[in-house]
């Protein structure tokens, strides 16, 4: 809020001064350019236009150097300028086009000059390019668009991309360690080589190909290379051997490691089978609790295991495992982990001992409590179908008549019949 009322203040006395006193905009905008004058300032719609126009009272041809002062023509130039309190600023430039007296000159007219406003063509001042070329260099296209719209500068992402383009390549002087590597420009197929400088985290320079000739003949032209710190290829030790022999040959801790894992998988490749007997069977547990398979298991050996398999399943449950771990553990299914688990007695874990459920409620043992554990059920025998009725001295024995046969309306012409 505070800062709104400050813009809106100081707003207010930039208004003031628009029709007042041009010396104002005249300070502001163009300090440091004496070739231009204000004329008037209006503000419209968002956007202050400045009208300005050349001090000068002639200027030299670009070809011959001859000074003219005799006018041709007039037009006027539309310069974008950094935004001004979140307004806008546009400067409308009125620009002159001299006639060139000399006769030995080729060019006829030229357009008064302003090199410290914007360059010939421009449509931004030199201050708004700059900052989009910052802009650009820093974030690039869609982000720097972004951002150039939130500061109030209304560039696209080609715009930047270009301003970004425009500048010049940095000139550099030979790195004292020079970095060596290669980059894929299409994996498999197109390499090519970077030369960075280590110690200044840039890149120097970009070679075609990642041959010996190439990178010999850089080091040759850029002379004072001490440490080369490059990749373990054959064909760069080759180059920077006839480029700099002076110079240390290193290698960095990507290279080092990433030769010392080739080193080590090649190793454990060839020893695969060594490794493959030497190492402990994960289902070595369960083979030993069940005992060869080949032969037959008697019922005392079948009941060791058991008793052996649950009391180290409660076991390890006793540790704090789960029952996943302890499947992944011991190589076991999950199912046959959480029989062992849910079981209170290893006993309970033979089939013949386990409950069966009934046929109208499969969670839900048919028997009583009374009821022998080792009584055997006919499979064809049907729970009562009755809730209220109280359990059969037989459970066993199946119910006289169908579960629907008391639900039953009497038909009705025109309805279906039941179909059980």
């Amino acid at each position: 809020m505070l800062v709104s009322r400050c813009r809106g203040r100081l707003w207010t006395v930039m208004v003031l001064f628009m029709q007042a006193d041009t010396s104002f905009w005249d300070s502001l905008v163009f300090d440091g350019i004496d070739e231009v004058d204000v004329e008037a300032v209006t503000a419209a719609f968002g956007t202050v236009d400045v009208m300005a126009r050349g001090r000068a009272a002639g200027a030299a041809c670009p070809d011959c150097g001859r000074f003219s002062d005799r006018v041709h023509d007039r037009y006027q130039r539309r310069l974008k300028d950094l935004p001004l309190v979140d307004q806008g600023f546009v400067i409308r430039l009125t620009v002159r086009r001299f006639i060139c007296e000399s006769a030995d000159c080729r060019r006829r007219t030229f357009a008064e000059p302003f090199s410290r406003l914007a360059a010939p063509h421009a449509r931004f001042t030199t201050r708004l390019n700059h900052a989009l070329e910052q802009v650009g260099l820093a974030l690039a296209g869609r982000a720097g668009a972004r951002l150039a719209a939130q500061l109030g500068f209304g560039a696209g992402r080609m715009t930047l991309l270009r301003r970004v383009m425009a500048l010049p390549d940095p000139r550099f002087s030979a790195p004292r360690v020079l970095g060596v590597d290669d980059f894929a420009i299409r994996r498999g197929q197109t390499y090519s080589t970077v030369l960075t400088s280590v110690e200044d985290h840039r890149v120097v320079d970009v070679l075609p190909t990642r041959e010996a000739g190439p990178l010999a003949a850089w080091l040759i032209r850029h002379p004072g290379v001490e440490i080369i710190c490059r990749d373990r290829a054959g064909a760069y030790a080759e180059g920077s051997r006839r480029g700099a022999p002076d110079a240390l040959q290193v290698a960095d801790r990507f290279h080092l490691w990433q030769g010392l894992g080739r080193a080590v998988e090649t190793c454990v490749a060839a020893h695969r089978d060594c490794l493959r007997d030497s190492l402990p069977n994960p289902r070595s547990t369960r083979r030993n609790l069940e005992g060869p398979r080949d032969t037959p298991d008697p019922v005392g050996r079948r009941a060791d295991r058991k008793k052996a398999a649950h009391a180290l399943v409660h076991e390890l449950l006793a540790q704090g495992r789960s029952r996943r771990a302890i499947a992944r553990h011991l190589g076991w299914g999950l199912n046959t982990v959480l029989r062992y688990a849910n079981a209170a007695h290893w006993q309970d874990t033979f089939r013949e001992n386990r409950p069966r459920s009934s046929r109208l409620d499969p969670y839900k043992p048919y028997w009583s409590g009374d009821s022998p554990r080792d009584a055997q059920v006919s499979p064809d025998c049907t729970a009562s179908w009755l809730p209220s009725t109280l359990p059969s001295p037989t459970p066993w024995s199946a119910p006289t008549s169908p579960p629907c046969a008391g639900l039953r309306q009497p038909h009705r012409p025109g309805h279906r019949r039941c179909g059980r």
